[in-house]
């Protein structure tokens, strides 16, 4: 297993309420997939899905790290693979 850092800040939960454009997106993409009719359509949905969100996620570890660097309320813990 690769070696990684865990990095821990505190954050308030209401600071992650999604906003109203989040809310209609999020809308938007459910109507589409209850449309969707053929399960190869399901499928290049669902792994577009995923790509999004591993996207999104690589985003969020980034502004962690950049984060971390400038605050003094973060935990950083190294595990070694």
């Amino acid at each position: 297993m690769a070696s990684f850092d865990l990095i821990e800040l505190s954050l308030d939960p209401l600071d992650v309420t999604p906003t109203l454009e989040d809310e209609f997106t999020a809308t938007v993409v459910k109507k589409e997939i209850d449309n969707l009719d053929d399960i190869d359509h399901v499928k290049i949905a669902s792994k577009q899905l995923v790509s999004l969100v591993m996207q999104r996620q690589a985003i969020i570890r980034a502004l962690v790290k950049r984060l971390a660097v400038d605050n003094e309320n973060v935990r950083i813990q190294r595990f070694e693979g």
